[in-house]
């Protein structure tokens, strides 16, 4: 049954829940009538062609009285809105945007996009959000329980991040990067030895001195392996941490690469260190590329991907060969680039990174499961969960 679907973001110049809010404005837009709702257009870069796009030109503003004022005017043409376009359903991206949602609740349904970890500590927000939002959409299985177990919430369910597995696959063929190839990062792969990839920007969340110490530990055994970071950042303290350890050399920071996935098929393994995640999407895509891949157990993602029953390894602190790559306990302590000091954490990381990397039959094992197993997070897969969903409104 034709809808009228109301999705609001904050903004679309950036971000996760951005992209996936565009994203399903667009899978809808042909089987229901979708209105996207923003509250600034500023810098935006998401393609909006061909949508119902509306801006309702309040953006953030600065200081706590402008903030409770602006959130009392979102509310107040949201709900205009809502009943002009006799909405059946509004569904929120971002806490501001949520909270907007559900406090301009009319007779239409309210659903709550939740698609990171971290709001989770923003417990009165998040209180009002489930109290008021007839359901809470979260993107892993563990939010959601937590999420329920926390707060409570009328009714919840599941839509994993989309990752648009055929455009990747298309996308690692290109020779978009030829160029850097010939030049820097083509020198680079161009010498002997297996090749551990990750991909994140600079963030401490990333955990990439866990990796720059395991893949240190790893070339006292394999001498040749390299190791390929990808993403935006400068990494001042990890290139002075790989120059400490000896190894400057072997670890190449490409930076931001508009096509990285020419780069990540060419990955022996793919390394995810995250002290958590929200959905981690970089995981699929390496998977999408055949990459076998060596993750930690964080919250939330890794277990739901790597393992059939996330139940069977969730918060586990031991490796586990899960059904598609191998899962290893999360890193304890704080943040260390003593080039001095190892943890027991990073000593077991090292030694899975080994074993996919040396067992011949292991990584050609996972490799071909991992292709299977992104194809279950493609975007055809997202569309048919959701369009489920909505047929229960």
């Amino acid at each position: 049954m034709r809808k009228r679907v109301m999705l609001i973001v904050p903004m679309l110049h950036q971000g996760g829940f951005e992209r996936i809010c565009a994203l399903t404005a667009k899978l809808l837009n042909d089987s229901h009538d979708v209105y996207l709702v923003i509250f600034s257009s500023q810098d935006m870069i998401y393609d909006v062609s061909g949508l119902k796009l509306v801006d309702l030109n309040l953006g953030a503003v600065e200081g706590k009285l402008g903030k409770v004022s602006n959130l009392l005017k979102r509310i107040r043409r949201l709900k205009k809105l809502k009943k002009a376009l006799n909405i059946d359903i509004s569904y929120s991206f971002g806490v501001t945007a949520n909270l907007a949602n559900v406090l301009s609740k009319g007779q239409g349904r309210v659903w709550a996009g939740i698609r990171g970890y971290g709001v989770l500590q923003e417990k009165r927000k998040m209180q009002l959000i489930c109290r008021r939002a007839d359901r809470v959409v979260s993107c892993t299985k563990v939010m959601e329980e937590d999420i329920n177990r926390i707060f409570g919430t009328k009714s919840s369910a599941v839509l994993y991040n989309p990752c648009n597995v055929n455009e990747i696959r298309e996308f690692s063929k290109r020779e978009e990067n030829g160029a850097a190839e010939e030049g820097w990062i083509g020198s680079f792969l161009n010498r002997p030895g297996k090749l551990v990839v990750s991909m994140g920007r600079e963030d401490d969340l990333k955990g990439f001195w866990h990796l720059i110490k395991s893949f240190y530990l790893v070339k006292k055994d394999l001498p040749d392996v390299k190791l390929m970071i990808i993403g935006e950042g400068e990494y001042a303290e990890y290139r002075k941490l790989a120059e400490d350890l000896g190894i400057k050399a072997d670890v190449l920071f490409t930076g931001v690469r508009k096509n990285p996935f020419p780069l990540l098929e060419k990955a022996d393994v793919y390394a995810l260190t995250s002290e958590s995640e929200g959905f981690p999407n970089a995981l699929i895509e390496a998977m999408a590329c055949g990459v076998p891949c060596v993750s930690v157990n964080c919250k939330t993602g890794p277990a739901e991907i790597l393992n059939e029953d996330y139940r069977e390894c969730a918060g586990k602190q031991e490796v586990y060969l899960g059904d598609y790559g191998i899962i290893t306990p999360v890193f304890t302590g704080e943040k260390n680039v003593n080039a001095g000091e190892f943890t027991k954490e990073e000593e077991i990381y090292a030694a899975e990174l080994k074993r996919m990397l040396t067992d011949e039959k292991l990584s050609e094992s996972y490799k071909e499961k991992a292709q299977k197993r992104a194809q279950e997070f493609s975007v055809e897969a997202y569309r048919a969960s959701l369009e489920k969903l909505l047929e229960t409104v």
